[in-house]
């Protein structure tokens, strides 16, 4: 058998074990995605503190609720004087010292893909990524039909699958870390804890 045939045996033997690897990954990858699907389908309300990190490194805290889907509260403590609500369409950023509110539709922010559960990974104009790390889950979720190619990055804990913080990235590369603790989920949330504040 001549030196070159073994040479092209070894080739084929190692593209088929690349190819297998790529499957058995791909393939766990799709559970792991179904897991995070059926996690945001069976979570109705959440609560919980956060700790976000800007960009600068300016660092705020807050109370942080959830209703699924489409609802959402930020409140930020003092010095800090940011609420940030949504009902289902808009997302209304107001500042109390100023009094004023600045209204963004919900679906031209990361956030939509949180608040209204879009996991679906054959979505052609939705990139999904995902990777592992210490028993850590970081899926990376990007909507490239939008000009500005920001991106939701969620990590969750391995088992059992649960959310421990997100990361808004801007097209810039500049990103904002959201830390959560002491999380509580399935209490009943008021509906007026969505409600943005009235300054009349």
């Amino acid at each position: 058998m001549s030196k070159t045939f073994n040479i092209n045996i070894l080739i084929i033997c190692f593209a088929l074990l690349l190819l297998k690897s790529n499957f058995v990954i791909a393939s766990e990858n799709e559970i792991i995605l179904s897991k995070i699907k059926s996690y945001f389908k069976n979570l109705k309300t959440l609560e919980a503190d956060f700790i976000q990190i800007g960009p600068s490194g300016n660092v705020s805290e807050g109370k942080f609720y959830l209703d699924l889907p489409g609802k959402l509260r930020f409140d930020y403590h003092k010095p800090n004087n940011i609420l940030i609500t949504c009902q289902g369409f808009w997302l209304s950023i107001q500042d109390r010292k100023t009094k004023k509110t600045n209204n963004v539709p919900v679906n031209q922010t990361p956030l939509n893909f949180l608040l209204n559960q879009q996991f679906d990974v054959k979505n052609n104009f939705i990139k999904f990524s995902l990777k592992k790390d210490s028993g850590l889950l970081s899926l990376t979720i990007v909507d490239s039909e939008k000009k500005d190619q920001s991106a939701l990055i969620l990590t969750f804990s391995e088992n059992p699958i649960q959310l421990k913080k997100w990361v808004i990235k801007d097209n810039f590369e500049n990103e904002t870390n959201v830390l959560i603790q002491n999380l509580q989920v399935g209490n009943e949330l008021s509906y007026l804890l969505f409600f943005p504040e009235d300054f009349d």
